[in-house]
């Protein structure tokens, strides 16, 4: 057997937060090896042995937070309403932010950095998860539950709204976060010349009464 002297063994899903906020803090570029090593107080050998290389750990980052968004997104029924289809859309996009927000940083940010074949993966599962909402959006304009003149301008202009959220969105219990998450639904279907009216305590409560299992 052998044994690394000077080195803490970790359990490797405490760990991934420590290098997600190394990369969120500093950038993917500007995040080493060796400041990862540091910051886990591992030799880097160690590191590469248990978390792969700096490429292999961006993958890991990146990948998980896209599969996050496109679960969440699968949740939402098709049997609502359009209006209530996009509330619940944001309201699980917020979830992952507000559980995961150094990920999802790197995510939107750093996932340029990596390789081709998992750029264009990535790239892939964007745009799937892009066609939930533009899909809604549609539906909205065709039944006139939104009012806007451009359904891909609309879905661009929500998407773009959401991808910032990373940045502010801070609930500090289910409480605070049910609020926040309600009152951003609730201006962006605004925005939308949207008459559906988001009561702004427990209304997922109320749209899960209504859930069926998705398509």
């Amino acid at each position: 057997m052998v044994v690394l002297v000077g080195v803490k063994m970790h359990n490797k899903e405490e760990l991934w937060p420590i290098v997600a906020k190394l990369f969120g803090d500093n950038g993917y570029q500007g995040t080493a090896m060796r400041d990862i090593a540091r910051a886990l107080e591992m030799s880097e050998a160690h590191v590469t042995g248990l978390l792969g290389t700096r490429d292999e750990m961006l993958w890991h980052i990146v990948a998980r937070v896209a599969g996050l968004f496109l679960t969440q997104a699968r949740t939402v029924p098709r049997t609502i309403s359009p209006a209530e289809q996009l509330h619940l859309l944001i309201y699980r996009h917020l979830e992952v932010v507000s559980q995961d927000r150094e990920h999802v940083r790197v995510f939107l940010r750093d996932w340029i950095f990596l390789n081709e074949a998992h750029r264009q993966e990535i790239q892939a599962m964007r745009e799937t998860y892009d066609a939930y909402f533009y899909r809604v959006i549609v539906a909205g304009i065709k039944e006139k539950a939104f009012r806007v003149p451009d359904s891909l301008l609309a879905c661009l202009f929500v998407l773009s709204a959401l991808q910032w959220t990373h940045q502010w969105f801070n609930a500090s219990d289910v409480l605070t976060f049910t609020r926040l998450a309600d009152q951003y639904s609730a201006l962006v279907l605004n925005a939308l010349g949207s008459d559906h009216i988001v009561p702004l305590d427990g209304a997922i409560d109320y749209l899960y009464q209504k859930e069926e299992q998705p398509d």
